[in-house]
């Protein structure tokens, strides 16, 4: 876990720091960026928070009110998604690797629902783990093409691990039809898939890619395509329950800019030897 932010009194739970316990007054002021387009840009150059709900945030959102169970977002910015879960009685842990992103959550978190929100301050997957079979449903909006090929593969093991039985996982991630990625390494990504390459998706240049984007991005991103991802889930223990490519209003992708899909916890494949 990355270095404690919050207070000592703040007790580590088995799912984070407990928001009631944390004393906000004791914690630093950060400011919300200026919004660019229809995007907050997030402090550490890992894009953007969107404001806006897509059908997989809003799916996660009416699966997780409808359990007493706990849910997770990972990577969740300044929460967005934690701050409308919270109003719909949702109990929720919300993870970013930005301490100070998670201070800015929880100063304009809704006080009333503090006994609900659980903050982790840590790095998915390597820094994180949970006890298994204690999470109804988990978010990942946007932050899975920040991981490596081997931290897709451990972190998609750890989620199944956490989730209960027939617990879901949510998850929207770019695609390499992006506007930003589609003229220069879209054929690149579709050699790499002829030739076998178990992550295609790697771009070591994004800021050169997405010029317009740079100042608010790394050089790396990993993207996917509904193929690759209907091959590989199945091998993680997940049943796809829907999967479909869309776009956000600002994107001129025709429709393929981002993927998402929802995925059922089932038993894993037994691989033959």
């Amino acid at each position: 876990m990355t270095n404690n932010i919050f207070p000592t009194s703040a007790a580590l739970t088995q799912f984070g720091f407990s928001a009631v316990d944390i004393n906000q007054d004791s914690l630093s002021q950060y400011k919300l960026p200026k919004q660019v387009r229809d995007e907050i840009p997030t402090i550490n150059q890992f894009g953007y928070m969107k404001e806006e709900f897509d059908e997989f945030t809003f799916d996660f959102i009416e699966y997780a009110s409808k359990s007493k169970s706990m849910v997770l977002e990972l990577g969740t910015a300044y929460g967005w998604v934690v701050h409308h879960a919270l109003k719909k009685g949702v109990k929720i842990i919300a993870n970013d690797i930005s301490q100070e992103h998670l201070i800015i959550l929880l100063k304009s978190a809704p006080q009333e629902y503090l006994k609900n929100l659980y903050l982790l301050p840590a790095a998915f997957p390597n820094e994180i783990d949970f006890p298994a079979e204690t999470l109804a449903a988990v978010l990942s909006s946007r932050m899975f093409h920040f991981l490596n090929g081997e931290a897709v593969a451990s972190g998609l093991d750890k989620i199944h691990k956490w989730l209960k039985p027939d617990g879901k996982l949510f998850l929207i991630s770019v695609t390499p039809q992006n506007y930003t990625l589609k003229k220069d390494f879209l054929p690149i990504y579709e050699l790499r898939r002829k030739q076998g390459d178990p992550w295609p998706g790697i771009v070591n240049n994004m800021k050169e890619q997405a010029k317009e984007h740079a100042p608010y991005l790394n050089d790396f991103l990993h993207v996917f395509d509904k193929p690759q991802l209907e091959e590989l889930l199945p091998k993680h223990g997940f049943r796809i329950d829907k999967i479909k490519l869309f776009d956000y209003g600002n994107n001129d992708s025709e429709g393929k800019g981002h993927i998402g899909f929802v995925a059922t916890k089932i038993q894993k494949q037994i691989e033959l030897k």
